[in-house]
């Protein structure tokens, strides 16, 4: 603990600017390089969004399209076969988790 405190009170700032000699202030930018850095990295993250938020809806229209296909076979499964069994009686089927079926 003693270090961390002798090594924050020991790197104190500058008290005026540390500029070169005949450099002013104002002349210090980031030039065009950076500016053409942060601007592929701005583009970079759009185009990232863009896919993600492509993949995310994919993901949940196939999420859809699975539950109304399911739906759609325990209603032709009702049908054929007449009235479901009550829960827990010997010809009732167990109903099962299917969040996670699309990633199989």
């Amino acid at each position: 603990m003693n270090f961390l405190y002798s090594l924050a009170t020991a790197a104190t700032p500058a008290p005026e600017e540390s500029l070169a000699p005949g450099v002013a202030a104002e002349d210090v930018t980031p030039g065009t390089l950076g500016f053409l850095f942060t601007l592929f990295v701005v583009i970079a993250i759009i185009f990232l969004i863009r896919d993600m938020t492509k993949r995310i809806r994919r993901v949940r229209y196939r999420e859809q399209v699975l539950a109304t296909q399911e739906a759609a076979r325990e209603d032709a499964g009702r049908d054929a076969s007449g009235p479901a069994p009550a829960k827990g009686t010997p010809g009732a089927t167990e109903e099962r988790d299917t969040t996670w079926d699309h990633l199989r």
